[in-house]
Order: structure tokens, then sequence, then C-alpha cells
């Protein structure tokens, strides 16, 4: 599986169509599940010099990291 990674306006239309599974407070992810794909995802904040780690993305993900 390549990497997919959706920003900009394509993230918001993505993560509307996506169930939140858990969110990690500590490393500031939100994981989600898309019900009719069974995709998972993370949203992920990859730029941490920039205030409140810059824009946010989705990147597609093969399993949760506690699965």
């Amino acid at each position: 599986m390549g990497t997919k990674i959706i920003k900009g306006e394509e993230f918001y239309k993505k993560i509307a169509q996506l169930q939140e599974v858990k969110t990690d407070v500590n490393n500031w992810k939100t994981y989600y599940i898309d019900k009719t794909t069974n995709e998972k995802w993370v949203e992920e904040y990859p730029y941490p010099e920039m205030q409140a780690g810059g824009p946010p993305q989705l990147r597609l993900i093969e399993k949760f990291p506690w699965e």
C-alpha cells in the first residue's frame, strides 16, 4: 500500500465521511474508520515547527497502532 495523504479542502470533505475511533491527546492524533470502505485513517499535524502543528492532514494506514 502506497502512502495516501489528504490535505486542504479534500481533508474536510473526507473527514466528514469518517467515524472517529480514538483520540491520542499526547501525540495530537485522531484515528478514524471509513465505514463504507473499512479504510483506516489518522488525522495528524505534521509540522511541529508551525503553531499548533500547522494544517491537519489525513493519512491512510493499514492498521491502528493498538491492533
